[in-house]
């Protein structure tokens, strides 16, 4: 071993350097790991009377850089290169275009001369070495071939078929182990040199780094799968606790195997790692087995034999010479292939177990079927009595809540009447009988739902035949004392119309318009009339009070919605427009923030009477 990489081939090639050479006892080199570089001295002698032609196989796993010389035996004999490779080399550059590092030697009669290959590796430095002839070489090679080809194909096939199996039995495990599949396929692929032959020739970078971060990959995707398969987090979540961080530790592995390959500490804990990974997969399997669930033997099997022949694998790289490379490559493949069938097995067992628990649950099933439709029904008709009791209540919530704003209005107009020491008969009737209609609309018509299980809406008044001006003198007569008290000047014109409506829901919207601007408005004075229209008549109510934005305008007729300083319920303007909605009048407001206001109530369907001129 040169440890400094500093010999150059005449100073190994000086007898002082040719003694410290150790034999080899087999065709297996293995140093071990070590950052120095490696000479291997091979001496050839062509025992028979004719030239030969021979192939060197001189197989390392990743090579920094690679030297193939051959020196002939005799004074003056020049070394003559057979093979010159890098870490940067791409495929292409071999001498002999195959998965194995090749070089051809040629000797005459009965020549002798010495081989000498000299390498360095950030990886194992183990170099199977095999002298053969050219037919013997093809023959062994195709052989292999043959073999790996055969046994990828079988652990890929079944692999896909279980994995297919799988998915339909539970989704994400599925998906786990067809992952898992490929990825045991790139290991096995990328172990026999197939992938820088074929799959990225030219990225000799990436073929230096590719093994250590394939194979934890495939162990960390292994652990996952088989620890979905065991359902660990549900039934053991002990060495679930443990499986994770592994996972992520060699996830972690695999990131930092291009920046920490180099060093040997390194490289170590990479095999201690796949070894511990492959250690939790079989104490996985053996937790599933002692439960007892279904496929879990099979499943057993399977890991453990994957599990034997990559610890044998992992072995070889951890102590020099112990067997030969090629014996632990096909240990891998047949492990594969043993954990393909095994899983295989699994899968029909676990569809086995799946279709007798749905057999047994249909009867089951059925029943329970029959009871749900017994229920739906009871349930849909307690359903419909239920929103029919909710629908009534609403109705009436909302009628009484109508009914008690529409109370304060006259209840106030006959405070400040009696207050005022005023006996004018004409104003405290115009306020009771106003309270009576509302409380004979709002108690006994709007709100009959309440306790008596009448679940269809009530029926409005009906329209009728009256004058407009009863609706106006009885507004006059309503808040004449709070407008007074207010100091507002309060105008209602008289008018001599006559039409067909609801009387109480147009008294209701004036009185509810009336009042709004009184209290929220801080007006000095307030208008009220009608005029004639489009077929109709419209009443209109103007004032100069503070007036409101369009967009106030808009949400102030929601219920709820209160206008700006405002201590009331937010209710008026709402029952304004509902009740125009419900009796087919056209209401609408205009205003101008800091002017003035104008609300319209438009009635269609006027006999036809003179109507009011001007207002």
């Amino acid at each position: 071993m040169d440890e400094g990489r500093a010999l150059a081939l005449g100073g190994v090639l000086a007898p002082e350097a040719l003694a410290r050479f150790e034999p080899v006892p087999s065709g297996l080199i293995d140093f071990g790991f070590g950052s120095g570089r490696f000479w291997v001295n091979v001496d050839l002698e062509n025992a028979s009377d004719i030239s030969g032609t021979w192939w060197v196989t001189h197989d390392i796993p990743v090579a920094e850089s690679l030297h193939v010389q051959i020196v002939p035996e005799g004074p003056g004999a020049l070394p003559r290169q057979l093979l010159a490779l890098t870490d940067r080399s791409p495929f292409s550059e071999r001498s002999i275009a195959n998965r194995h590092l090749v070089s051809e030697i040629t000797l005459g009669p009965s020549e002798k001369a010495t081989l000498l290959v000299d390498y360095t590796s950030a990886q194992a430095k183990e170099m199977p070495l095999f002298i053969e002839a050219v037919p013997r070489f093809f023959s062994r090679t195709q052989s292999e071939t043959v073999e790996i080809v055969a046994l990828t194909a079988l652990v890929l096939g079944m692999g896909v078929i279980s994995t297919i199996y799988h998915y339909g039995l539970a989704e994400r495990p599925g998906v786990a182990y067809g992952i898992y599949v490929l990825s045991g396929a790139g290991l096995l692929v990328h172990m026999e040199g197939y992938a820088f032959q074929y799959i990225w020739p030219n990225w000799p970078a990436l073929n230096q780094i590719a093994l250590p971060i394939i194979g934890t990959l495939f162990v960390a995707l292994g652990t996952n799968f088989v620890s979905r398969f065991t359902q660990s987090e549900r039934f053991h979540p002990r060495l679930h606790k443990r499986a994770v961080p592994l996972i992520a530790l060699l996830t972690g592995m695999a990131a930092a195997s291009p920046f920490l390959v180099s060093f040997d500490w390194f490289k170590y804990a990479v095999l201690f790692s796949i070894l511990l990974g492959t250690l939790t997969q079989i104490l996985l399997a053996v937790a599933a087995f002692s439960r007892k669930q279904s496929g879990s033997s099979a499943l057993l099997l399977g890991f453990g034999a994957l599990a034997s022949s990559i610890s044998f694998g992992v072995l070889g790289y951890l102590t020099e010479g112990l067997f030969e490379q090629e014996l632990a490559g096909s240990a891998i493949r047949f492990g594969f292939l043993a954990e393909a069938a095994a899983f295989a097995a699994a899968i029909a067992l676990r569809v086995r177990a799946t279709r007798k628990q749905r057999d047994a649950s249909m009867t089951a099933q059925l029943q329970i079927s029959e009871d749900r439709l017994k229920l739906s029904e009871a349930l849909r008709r307690a359903e419909e009595d239920r929103q029919e009791a909710s629908n009534a209540a609403g109705r009436s919530r909302a009628a009484l809540a109508t009914t008690a704003h529409d109370m304060r209005q006259p209840l106030e107009a006959l405070q400040l009447v009696l207050k005022g020491g005023e006996t004018e008969p004409g104003r405290l009737t115009s306020s009771l009988d106003y309270l009576k209609d509302i409380l004979q609309r709002g108690l006994e018509i709007d709100a009959s739902p309440l306790g008596t299980g009448d679940a269809d809406p009530p029926e409005g008044h009906a329209a009728e035949r009256f004058e407009v001006s009863v609706v106006l003198r009885n507004l006059q007569g309503m808040f004449a004392a709070e407008a007074q008290q207010r100091g507002v000047d309060l105008r209602v014109v008289d008018s001599s119309a006559v039409l067909v409506a609801d009387p109480l829901a147009v008294l209701r919207i004036l009185g509810n318009l009336v009042s709004n601007v009184l209290q929220h408005g801080n007006p000095s004075r307030v208008l009220v009339g009608c005029r004639r229209s489009s077929g109709g008549v419209r009443f209109e109510i103007y004032d100069d009070g503070k007036g409101v934005s369009e967009a106030k305008i808009a949400t102030s007729l929601r219920a709820g919605e209160k206008g700006e300083g405002s201590d009331g319920q937010g209710l008026g303007l709402a029952i304004v427009s509902e009740l125009a909605a419900q009796a087919g009048m056209d209401f609408s407001l205009n205003s101008r923030r800091g002017q003035e206001t104008q609300a319209r109530l438009s009635i269609a369907n006027i006999l036809s009477k003179p109507l009011l001129q001007g207002a």
